[in-house]
């Protein structure tokens, strides 16, 4: 679907040198042309027009000086500053460009008819008079020398299976000896050519045996590897293809003349014909461009006239795109035509009087532009005399029109609805403008008069004109943007900024098209943006181009590998596409879609936008999505336009919970729409409320089943509103507009499960509407008969009971054999047990009932069942039952409740005191309780004694001081407090300050291990993480030992998650032993518990504190008072030394430049806590409560 636009010709025709040109070469890296001529060598600047260097053939008598010499090959070879020239007579000349000196490398007696380089200029073969050839170093030494006509085959000789002789064949009407010489005309001069990657050449050659020509194909080593069959009237033009296995040649048949592509085997395969008649043109060379997508035949006809025609093929079809032709002037006539070696579209050609031209074209595709619906979106091919007007896979069109010479170059009509006129510029210099229904209109060069001209600096290669500004946009050689204003018709205004440098954007971009306000282009990593240009910037560009895109993004979409864009349909969503093998595929990109389909939800075009969204299988939940608040007020608009009951049930079955403006289809980060928010609640129970009210006022007999689809597609399906509504269709009149009770049913059963549907209907207690339902169901009349009928005996609340209890509705059918008298009370607390309905079942009967009674103590079981003890108590304390309510409160510690209760009973006092006794004694005291025990023995127990030895114990001391003298019993202070006093905190501290000392020096030096085993590569034992497997299985660094026990871990794993003690398995990780994979957490849990310990000791130091001194016991307070200061200030000095700033963070892996693979790797490995494991915070000490005492300092 592309053709060549020439982009820059270069023509050269001010220079003259002597004799005439016979062939030349082009120097790659200076851009000039070395031609040798019957006399001289001469390097030739065609941009600056003037000769470089120029030396004589004939002052060496390298060349006659009459002028009759000719010289077969000329070579530049870069790598030696030299060019290499073959003459006729024999003599291979070495011409040095930096010091103009000639040197003969080597001579042929018997002269050379042709040479031929090595693509990497490593080899060079010479043919000789002799018919041999002769293969060379690039140092000119000599290989070897074999000859041309070979008997033998080749070593690709075929391998014959028996199946009879080529003799023995059918060779035509003319029979097996009819064979065609060489054409008259043909200079029966050997060609060569070579391979691309240098490894084979092909020699055609005209057999002396039968004057016919063959090509034989050689190896690198000059080793004959194969002999074509024999091809009647092949010609002398040979070129190989660059980059594939075909050998391009000519051959004359009786009645066509064609190009013919021979394999390195030399069988044919494939041709194309020339688009002349049998003996109109002789084709002198052909010529592949440098990446073989071009075949350039130069050619001359009858009348002496010579040209070039530029051939390219799609889909298997050859197209003629380009045709030169120099007239009939000997003079104009090419004398030699060469491809440039490094670009693919510059040809260089060079005729007999001395001009140079040069040609650089690019591809293009030549698409109408038109952006209304009047546009055909038309695509025009250049075929020769041919155009095609494509929106077809090629060689098929829609239109084909014949012109009467070679077409060169196309365009379309700019002109809003007037893009469908074309203009075709032909070989011959005219311009035919076509037009859709109108005979073309031909406009010869001569009568274009420009109405205003502006000089611009540079060479233009490229125009583009926009109809809606005026400004035309000119791109210069040098990469510069030239902006002109076309003012009033007459005069041309640059614009500001006069020029901008474009600089690269992006290197792997393969096409692009600009259609509306999206830039559409597919890259090399064969993807396909669509990117609004609104938005984007150049650097959004290389972002996006750079970007892999997310699995939502739409400006992407994955294409075939090369695929390239032809055009874009104008108003419509579909993208051209064409494959590297010529076949078209249209596409619709997801941002053209979208961006049309958010236009029309913003008219509040539905309809349009609904068919769009079934057609491309785009989610329907972005009608409401995108615009929640203008959905729900346009809701009538929204049925009105579909006026399809399939379609607005398809709308409604498709509704989902999520926002797909932000899963599925979110909007661009730079896009300036954004989605309404929505009204409070569930979408989906919002969406089908809107849409079920809004059809009932308009016509609840005509959008009946999409009422129904709206009930049954809540999140909470309404399936008995749906079923009652149905029923109530029963007995009605159908109307035009009404559906029967029989299809609204038939269609629920399409959207509901029949056990489902059947089921609700059961719960409706209506046995009319669940025959209704089974009778349109598959079900056999067995499973449900006898079950209803059963039903119908039954008295109607204990029917329903019975009904709620299979449909486990268990509340429903606790409620309804509540109604059924005393006589089903078993049942009903049964009922209650099973299902746990204690608070719904308290609240069906009276709270004087005796069912109440019943139903309290059932429930007072299961919460002692459940350790709730104390609330079994209150439920069995207010329905009367007091002895098991004292139980009750007795095992759960509650001695307030216990002796209420008591007293309520009562209990007499001994056993009220045993009761008392027995609450301090095994409940309180267990549960350090012991202010609370102290109260209950000295009150109730009368053991006053018990009660102050309860308050040493648990520390209390001006509470036992105050019993001490209230009862008279000072003997206690000698014997009891002054012993624990003395004993205090002092051992307990010790051993906490001890054990954190320790802790502490372990953490660091565990830190400094892994520090060292990290920088050193050394791998430590995985964690239990969910890293460990993935590096463990794949890391070359683990040993064997460290196999052993990732094994042991995922086995760990395994148990502990399927086990009950999960968190206490995970616990048990955090193991204090030394070398276990996480020691460092452990020691910092076991720290932080230490301290949180000691810093809670602040209230039992002071109290301590005051007892000591009131005994006199000052320095044992003041040696408590310090130790206990010095704890606190060691801790607190060692917070940020154990809990270092970004702890955390340092879990994350180490990579970087600086990083080596050991290091990177031991990162990953190091360990790394789960959910259970995270590093504790660092405890807060509370400073601010106050312990000491004064008088102690």
């Amino acid at each position: 679907m592309r053709n060549l636009r020439l982009l820059k010709s270069l023509r050269c025709t001010e220079l003259q040198g002597p004799g005439t040109p016979q062939c030349f070469s082009v120097r790659t890296d200076t851009g000039t042309v070395l031609i040798a001529s019957e006399y001289s060598v001469t390097e030739l600047d065609p941009r600056a027009g003037q000769v470089l260097n120029e030396v004589s053939l004939t002052a060496e008598h390298y060349l006659p000086e009459d002028g009759s010499g000719t010289v077969v090959g000329i070579q530049d070879l870069p790598d030696q500053e030299s060019v290499c020239v073959a003459t006729a007579t024999g003599d291979v000349i070495l011409y040095n460009l930096s010091t103009n000196q000639l040197e003969c490398v080597g001579s042929v007696n018997s002269g050379l008819s042709a040479m031929s380089w090595s693509p990497d200029q490593e080899l060079v073969t010479l043919t000789t008079g002799q018919d041999t050839i002769i293969m060379m170093t690039k140092n000119f030494e000599p290989i070897i020398e074999v000859g041309i006509h070979q008997d033998d085959f080749g070593e690709g000789k075929f391998i014959t299976v028996g199946w009879g002789k080529k003799e023995t064949q059918f060779h035509g009407s003319e029979g097996k000896h009819a064979v065609q010489p060489a054409m008259s005309w043909d200079d029966r001069r050997p060609r060569v050519t070579w391979r691309g990657d240098g490894q084979l050449f092909a020699v055609s050659a005209v057999c002396p045996q039968t004057g016919a020509r063959k090509v034989r194909v050689w190896n690198r080593e000059c080793v004959l590897q194969s002999t074509s069959e024999t091809v009647n009237g092949l010609e002398q033009s040979l070129c190989w293809k660059p980059s594939g296995s075909l050998i391009a040649a000519t051959q004359r048949h009786p009645n066509k003349h064609s190009v013919v592509f021979m394999e390195k085997n030399g069988l044919l395969h494939g041709d194309f014909t020339l688009p002349f008649g049998k003996e109109q043109v002789k084709v002198k060379a052909l010529l592949w461009n440098s990446d073989s997508t071009v075949l350039a035949v130069w050619l001359e006809d009858m009348t002496r006239e010579e040209g070039v025609q530029l051939w390219t093929v799609c889909n298997y079809h050859w197209y003629l795109k380009q045709s030169l032709y120099f007239g009939s002037d000997p003079q104009r006539a090419p004398a030699d035509v060469s491809w440039d070696p490094e670009r693919p579209l510059g040809l260089h050609l060079v005729t007999r009087g001395w001009a140079s031209l040069t040609y650089d074209w690019g591809w293009s595709t030549d698409r109408s532009h038109g952006e209304d619906g009047q546009d055909n979106a038309n695509v025009a091919v250049i075929d020769g005399v041919f155009q095609s007007i494509c929106v077809v896979p090629p060689p098929m069109c829609a239109y084909e029109l014949q012109l009467p010479a070679p077409v060169n170059l196309v365009t379309f009509h700019r002109q809003p609805r007037r893009t469908n006129e074309l203009a075709a510029l032909t070989a011959d210099g005219h311009i035919l403008v076509y037009s859709q229904g109108g005979p073309p209109e031909k406009v010869p060069l001569t009568v274009c008069i420009p109405r205003s001209r502006a000089e611009v600096e540079g060479h233009v290669i490229s125009m583009c004109h926009s109809s809606n500004t005026g400004t035309v946009a000119l791109q210069l050689e040098d990469g510069q943007i030239r902006k002109f204003l076309w003012a009033l018709f007459t005069t041309l205004i640059v614009s500001l900024p006069p020029s901008v440098l474009l600089p690269q954007v992006a290197s792997n971009v393969s096409s692009f098209v600009v259609y509306d306000d999206f830039l559409l282009l597919t890259t090399h990593s064969h993807t396909c943006r669509c990117l609004r240009l609104s938005t984007l910037t150049v650097k959004g560009l290389q972002v996006a181009l750079a970007a892999d895109g997310g699995q939502n993004d739409e400006t992407l979409r994955r294409v075939e590998r090369g695929s390239r864009i032809v055009t874009v349909v104008p108003q419509d969503t579909r993208l051209i596409l064409q494959m590297p093998r010529g076949n078209l595929e249209t596409i619709h990109h997801r941002a053209l879609v979208l961006a049309q389909l958010r236009k029309c939800l913003d008219s509040q075009k539905f309809r349009e936008a609904f068919e769009c969204m079934r057609k491309l299988r785009i989610n329907l939940n972005l009608i409401y999505d995108h615009n929640p608040k203008v959905f729900l007020e346009s809701v009538e608009t929204f049925l009105r336009q579909l006026d399809s009951i399939n379609h607005i049930n398809l709308f409604l079955t498709e509704l989902k919970a999520e926002d797909t403006t932000t899963t599925m289809y979110p909007y661009p980060l730079n896009a300036t729409g954004q989605s309404a928010p929505g009204a409070c609640g569930k979408k989906v129970d919002i969406v089908c409320d809107a849409l079920r009210c809004t059809m009932e006022s308009m016509d609840q007999h005509k959008y009946c089943l999409s009422i129904l689809t709206s009930h049954v597609k809540k999140t909470v399906p309404e399936l008995e509103v749906a079923l009652q509504k149905v029923h109530e269709l029963r007995g009605k009149t159908v109307t035009t507009n009404a559906v029967s009770a029989e299809e609204a049913l038939k269609y629920l059963l399409f959207l509901v499960n029949v056990n489902e549907l059947y089921e609700h209907s059961l719960g409706t207690y209506d046995f009319d509407l669940v025959l209704m339902v089974v009778e349109k169901s598959q079900k056999d009349p067995k499973e449900y008969l006898p079950f209803l009928n059963m039903l119908k005996t039954l008295e109607p609340n204990y029917q329903r009971y019975t009904i709620d209890k299979h449909l486990k509705r268990y509340r429903k059918a606790l409620h309804h054999l509540s109604k059924c008298g005393e006589e089903h009370f078993t049942e009903a607390i049964n009922l209650v047990k099973d299902q746990r309905l204690y608070s719904e079942a308290l609240g069906l009967y009276p709270t004087d009932s005796p069912q109440y009674k019943a139903l309290s103590c059932a429930y007072a079981e299961y919460l002692v069942e459940q350790q709730q003890a104390e609330q079994a108590g209150l439920l069995l304390w207010r329905c009367g039952e007091a002895v098991r309510a004292l139980q009750a409160f007795v095992g759960s510690a509650s001695w307030r409740n216990a002796l209420c209760v008591a007293e309520q009973i009562p209990l007499p006092p001994d056993q009220l005191a045993l009761l008392a006794r027995d609450l301090a004694g095994t409940k309180l005291i267990e549960l350090r309780r012991y202010t609370e025990a102290a109260i209950l023995l000295e009150q109730y127990a009368k053991d006053c004694e018990e009660a102050i030895s309860a308050l040493i114990t648990g520390a209390v001391w001006e509470e036992a001081l105050r019993l001490v003298y209230l009862y008279n019993r000072q003997d206690i202070i000698e014997t009891n407090l002054k012993p624990a006093l003395l004993e205090g905190k002092t051992s307990y501290l010790e051993a906490q300050r001890a054990m954190f000392i320790r802790h502490k020096t372990r953490l660091a030096v565990v830190r400094e291990l892994k520090e060292k085993g990290f920088e050193n590569g050394l791998v430590h034992d995985v964690p239990d993480c969910p890293e460990a497997e993935l590096y463990s299985e794949a890391s070359s660094v683990m040993s064997g030992s460290r196999a052993g026990s990732k094994y042991s871990h995922s086995n760990s794993r395994i148990s502990s998650r399927s086990s009950k003690n999960r968190r206490k398995a995970e616990r048990k990780k955090l193991s204090l032993k030394e070398g276990t994979p996480l020691e460092d957490m452990a020691l910092l849990h076991a720290l932080a518990e230490i301290i949180h310990s000691v810093d809670k000791m602040r209230e039992e130091v002071h109290s301590l504190l005051k007892g000591l001194m009131l005994f006199q016991f000052d320095g044992q307070a003041g040696r408590l008072q310090q130790a206990y200061g010095e704890a606190l200030q060691m801790m607190e000095v060692a917070l940020p030394e154990v809990w270092q700033e970004g702890l955390q963070q340092s879990q994350a892996p180490i990579t970087g430049p600086n990083s080596t693979a050991n290091s990177i790797m031991a990162s990953f490995q190091q360990p790394r806590p789960s959910s259970t494991q995270e590093t504790p915070p660092p405890p807060k000490m509370r400073n601010g409560v106050k312990w000491k005492l004064s008088i102690l300092k």
